[in-house]
């Protein structure tokens, strides 16, 4: 604001330069002419007087201006935005006010997603330390029973699988916790284009086939198999991976786990339901949470509880989403739904 006075200041000083030579030469024309010198001379006082008025009054308002400029920068440092200028007004101001203004929310978005990515990260670390200790310190302590010398060679054997348990618990977590660390990387580098979803789903089914027949699942699949829709192949893959593998872990033996495919206008529906222990309903959205594990689920089989909830955050990466209802008491529907347009 210091400078800008300066050159105003400057400006009217050669104005005032310009004007006073002006007014020399119209005497000296005068003169000539015979025009009376008190004529000229209060002409010339009046003229300078408009003058220095004109000047306070531009001046004034400039340094109004900019004031009203610098306190809308200001309020927007503080963090409290003050509109100085109509935002309807067509000007440079009002549009210079509206590009500040746009520039301060796009700079407080890029903090507070800073800020959370930060607070996701911590929680996801301070959860995997919570759950790593749990099998750390069942593996330290089933350890030092097996240095006891009263242990049969059937106890010490029990102690082993156990042991051994705890170490396949610890790998299930280094496996979820890389894809979860990967999927957070990436999940804003999601390819979603149109393509056919049954290919993806045979290769999901490909990938679970093994572990389904061991339980005597056999994998069903159902409903129209030409639709397609908008999805990131690798990652929808991997999304249906995890439901089927949950399906095929939790679903009863020798039962089959059904796959049915669907059109709707909006969205292509993946039905994948099983047969075994019902999920409680007010379990619906809590399995979809990191880490979460239902009391139904820790009874019946070990797990770390990163599967459902990689699954909805790919899902939902690419504006889709997941949910889950019981079929009629005997076994749980797990829907996954794809945009069918981007």
């Amino acid at each position: 604001m210091q400078s800008s006075s300066k050159e105003i200041r400057l400006t009217m000083c050669i104005t005032a330069g310009i004007w006073c030579i002006s007014l020399l030469v119209f005497l000296l024309i005068g003169f000539k002419a015979g025009v009376s010198l008190v004529l000229i001379a209060l002409y010339g006082v009046w003229n300078l007087v408009i003058f220095a008025g004109a000047y306070w009054r531009i001046s004034r308002n400039i340094n109004q201006v900019l004031g009203k400029v610098d306190n809308c920068i200001q309020s927007m440092i503080d963090g409290t935005p003050v509109k100085e200028f109509s935002a309807t007004e067509e000007s440079l101001l009002g549009k210079f006010q509206t590009q500040i203004e746009k520039l301060y929310y796009i700079l407080n978005s890029a903090k507070d997603r800073e800020r959370k990515a930060h607070e996701e990260i911590s929680e996801l670390v301070a959860d995997l330390v919570h759950q790593v200790n749990t099998p750390l310190t069942n593996i330290q302590m089933y350890c030092s029973f097996l240095t006891q010398d009263t242990l049969s060679d059937k106890e010490k054997t029990q102690i082993c699988r156990v042991i051994d348990s705890q170490v396949e618990k610890l790998g299930w977590f280094a496996e979820g916790f890389t894809k979860t660390v990967r999927l957070e990387s990436d999940i804003r580098k999601l390819e979603p284009k149109k393509q056919p979803i049954l290919n993806m789903v045979l290769s999901a089914v490909d990938q679970i086939s093994l572990k389904a027949k061991m339980q005597g699942n056999e994998i069903c699949l159902s409903g129209a198999q030409d639709i397609e829709a908008v999805y990131d192949r690798r990652w929808t893959e991997e999304a249906l991976f995890n439901i089927l593998d949950n399906a095929v872990k939790y679903g009863q033996k020798n039962m089959p786990v059904q796959i049915h495919m669907e059109a709707y206008d909006l969205f292509a529906r993946i039905d994948v339901t099983n047969y075994g222990t019902v999920i409680p309903k007010e379990d619906y959205t809590k399995i979809f949470q990191r880490f979460y594990r239902g009391k139904n689920a820790a009874l019946i089989k070990d797990g770390v509880g990163l599967g459902l909830y990689l699954a909805r955050e790919i899902i939902t990466g690419q504006g889709g989403y997941l949910k889950v209802e019981s079929k009629k008491e005997t076994g749980n529907i797990f829907s996954l739904f794809l945009r069918m347009e981007k």
